[in-house]
């Protein structure tokens, strides 16, 4: 298929996306949410092994960028996905990876 199927809008759109998920401990904190629906740093710390400071840093690119939001409760802040087109990306990524 070749990308006469996209504008270029749309190819646009798919590249701010892509490069905003191109590292991966984010790849690592879209997977956590994709299956915990929502966490908090904390959370995400202990599930992922990395430090505050660098999870707070990709969190807060992400969210940035739209593919995340945030919903705070007290002092509390849970994160979750904007929509599920990340992980159908990266689902779309694996399938197509030689065998």
């Amino acid at each position: 298929m070749g990308t006469e199927c996209f504008t270029g809008e749309e190819l646009e759109q798919i590249a701010y996306m892509l490069k905003a998920v191109a590292h991966p401990n984010r790849l690592r904190i879209i997977c956590l949410l994709s299956r915990k629906e929502e966490l908090n740093v904390s959370e995400i710390c202990e599930e992922t092994g990395c430090s505050q400071a660098l999870i707070s840093h990709h969190l807060t690119d992400m969210l940035a960028k739209g593919i995340l939001k945030i919903r705070r409760d007290g002092r509390n802040a849970y994160y979750r996905l904007t929509d599920e087109r990340v992980t159908n990306v990266m689902r779309c990524m694996m399938n197509c990876r030689s065998k």
